[in-house]
Formats: structure tokens, C-alpha cells, sequence
């Protein structure tokens, strides 16, 4: 079967080139676009939490017109938030103003795709990319069937542990550290007193070896509460699920406000902390890959949403080139690195300075996050180094023999 474009997986990357691509091209281009998930849009993977656009044009400075490009249809937002709040190991709270909301991101993930359908492209679900010799891959559908798909351009969006990215040699082997393992419930009947304008960020041993804990809300008693861990920063018998446990059941706040709650879905995964992949278009078989599947997310965070809709809209740009005017398919590199890739590098500045604080345990995260403000705080969800991080860098090796 030949078609002109193949997308892989379907999430938000993968579902951000159909659109935008079967919306500009029409009939001019055959695309398919498949899902190993039945259900597309569905199990939602993420946290959901979106920035607002004035915070995204902050963000990303670089993306044209970005505050219009973030701003989402009301129908997928659940909740409006007002601010950011860091909790340390020993309850010091650092609030932030933070304009954000949580997306209904399944809805609009599958919604994406319904646009593409709608201006000509076929879409396939249940169904696996399983091989792939030069340009053409082996799809295997629900039924068993097996077809081959010689593509002329292959979008690989299959996510963190891509198989397309294996395959056209542009993935590279990385270490544990370069990965979160998270897990989340969505957390319904919440009666306690909660502010739902306000998302929650824990640290410490017990909730987040490595990383962070979350509440983020989606209405007034209901909010996606998860955790994420580092395997290097595991210790006895730790692990995600015991993690997310005890913020729900032991952690002094958020028990409180979850105390009564109910647990509804249960997801987990993995997500990619490290930077972007060097090489993201494999020029002899005409591939891209986009969001998770190259490594775009905003390592700090853990943010994915924003880099795959950009990722994903410059793929869909840059493949009409191609077939309109023979412009090479490098076009999609150099272009989301001038729109992402200095705020990925600051992202990942800023983990790898937690990865210094966190190594030493909770009572060195608590000494460095008792200098904290709340304007520092503020440049950390920006993605900017706070200045008086820059200042104590240098002397960071040092203070930390002294405080551990």
C-alpha cells in the first residue's frame, strides 16, 4: 500500500500533524495516520495542565504568534488556575502567580484527529507499526492482518520508547536518569478544604525521589493527583506506587485535602527529562519524529503538550514544503530548534541543579529551598534560571559537603 505520508501514534505530537497537515493539504497529499489504541485520545497519559497563552508567549518567546497558537477552544478546558505552589520536605510553602488550566486533553486529542479525518486522511486504530525495512513498514491491524505501508514520508509520534526512532537509528541510548517513572490517579469527591485554582507541587523522599508530586485541579472536587520518581534516586524498597501512596495518605497537607477522595483511573509511564534528540529527520527514509519520540519535553517539568504542538505543527509546515516546493525535510530541524531548543537547554539547566540538590536528600532540598522566594519560583516555571541559583552555582560542590 503506497501513501504519501505515514503518521505513527496518535497522541498529541502525532495528532497535531494530522490536523494540521490533512487541514493545508486537503486531497493534494494521501496521509494515514495509525493508533495501536482503540479508543483514540484515550487512556489520557498526562497531567493535563496546560500554561496560559500570555504564559506560553513568555515561555516561548521564539514560536510565532504564540499566544494565539496556546489559546484553546473553552469547550477542552476543565478548570482555570491562578498559581503554582512548591511544598519542600518540611512544609515550607512558595507560591507563584500562574495563569494555566486543565485541558479535557483526551477530547481534544481526539478532537485533533476528527479534523483530520474530516479533511481526507485515514485514520487506523488498533493498530501497530511491527517492522520496518528501509521506507516501508509492517502494520499489523486488530484482525491479525499484516500490511505493508510504503510511505514517502514517515511522522514518528509513538511516544518515549518509539519504534520508529529505533529503527531509522535516530534514538540514542541514554541512561536511567534521563527518564521519570510516574503514576496517577484521577481523584473525584474531594470535600476538604482545596483550592482549585492552585496547583500543588511536593518534594521530597517520600513522595518523589528525584522528581515531583502533584495535585492539579480539574474542577472543584475533582483533580489529577500523581508522582513521579527517578530510579537513581530510588532507595530501600521505594517505587512509584508506594510514592503516590503516601502523598495520599501520609503527606501532611495533601492527605488533609485527600482525605476523603475517591480514586477513579489509574495511569502510568514514563516520561522523557532529557534533551531533545541531536537528530530528529533520518533523510534516507524521509523521517521526522515529533514530541515524546524525540525527546521534546520540557525536562524541568516534565512538559509535553506545548513542545509536541509546536513540534507537531512545524512537521506538518515542513512536509508541504517538500511535496510543494522540494524543500528538504531538514526544514522541520532547524526550525523547531530556533522556536524550542534554547528553552529546552535552559530546562534542563535547571534538572540538572535539582538532580545536585536533590542527591544530597531531603535536608539539603529543604537548605536550598529556604533561600527560595517566590519570584524565584516564578522563574522556575518559566524555565529560567533564578538569579540566585546562577550566583551560588559555582560554590554548589562545596556547600554541599557542608549540608547533607
Amino acid at each position: 500500500m503506497d501513501v504519501d505520508v505515514l503518521i505513527v501514534g496518535l497522541g498529541p505530537a502525532g495528532a497535531t500533524v494530522l490536523s494540521k497537515l490533512a487541514q493545508i493539504a486537503g486531497s493534494e497529499i494521501s496521509i494515514l495516520a495509525i493508533d495501536h489504541r482503540q479508543e483514540l485520545g484515550f487512556p489520557v497519559q498526562c497531567g493535563e495542565f496546560m500554561p496560559a497563552p500570555e504564559e506560553m508567549a513568555t515561555l516561548m518567546p521564539d514560536v510565532p504568534n504564540a499566544q494565539a497558537f496556546f489559546t484553546f477552544n473553552k469547550q477542552f478546558i476543565s478548570t482555570y488556575t491562578h498559581s503554582i505552589s512548591f511544598f519542600s520536605p518540611e512544609r515550607k510553602v512558595i507560591r507563584t502567580p500562574f495563569q494555566g488550566y486543565t485541558l479535557h486533553r483526551g477530547n481534544w486529542n481526539a478532537h485533533l484527529i476528527e479534523v483530520g479525518k474530516e479533511y481526507g486522511a485515514e485514520v487506523w486504530t488498533s493498530a501497530c507499526a511491527v517492522d520496518m525495512t528501509n521506507n516501508m513498514v509492517t502494520v499489523v491491524r486488530e484482525n491479525g492482518r499484516s500490511i505493508q505501508i510504503t510511505p514517502q514520508i514517515i511522522v514518528g509520534a509513538d511516544g518515549v520508547s518509539s519504534r520508529i526512532a529505533k529503527w531509522t537509528g535516530l534514538a540514542n541510548k541514554r541512561p536511567d536518569k534521563h527518564f521519570v517513572i510516574v503514576k496517577q490517579h484521577l481523584m473525584t469527591e474531594i470535600e476538604n478544604e482545596y483550592d482549585s485554582t492552585d496547583v500543588k507541587m511536593f518534594f521530597g523522599e517520600k513522595y518523589a525521589p528525584g522528581a515531583y508530586a502533584w495535585i492539579i485541579p480539574k474542577s472543584r472536587n475533582t483533580a489529577n493527583v500523581g508522582a513521579g520518581v527517578r530510579l537513581p534516586m530510588l532507595k530501600n524498597d521505594m517505587n512509584v506506587s508506594k510514592a503516590l501512596s503516601n502523598l495520599i495518605n501520609i503527606h501532611p497537607i495533601a492527605s488533609q485535602i485527600l482525605k476523603n477522595a475517591h480514586i477513579g483511573q489509574t495511569i502510568a509511564g514514563i516520561v522523557p527529562v532529557g534533551l531533545p534528540f541531536q537528530e530528529t529527520v533520518e533523510l534516507k527514509t524521509k523521517t521526522l519524529l515529533v514530541g515524546d519520540a524525540a525527546c521534546q519535553v520540557v525536562s524541568s517539568v516534565g512538559g509535553g503538550i506545548p513542545p509536541s504542538m509546536v513540534a507537531g505543527s512545524i512537521a506538518a509546515s515542513s512536509i508541504i514544503r517538500f511535496f510543494r516546493e522540494k524543500v528538504p525535510l531538514s526544514d522541520y530541524q532547524s526550525k523547531w530548534q530556533v522556536q524550542m531548543l534554547k528553552m529546552f537547554k535552559s530546562a534542563y539547566k535547571l534538572r540538572q541543579f535539582f538532580d545536585i540538590i536533590s542527591g544530597g536528600g531531603d535536608r539539603r532540598v529543604q537548605w536550598y529551598m529556604n533561600r527560595l522566594s517566590s519570584s524565584d519560583i516564578n522563574s522556575v516555571v518559566h524555565c529560567i534560571v533564578p538569579w540566585r541559583v546562577f550566583l551560588i552555582a559555582p560554590f554548589m560542590r562545596f556547600l554541599n559537603l557542608i549540608v547533607k
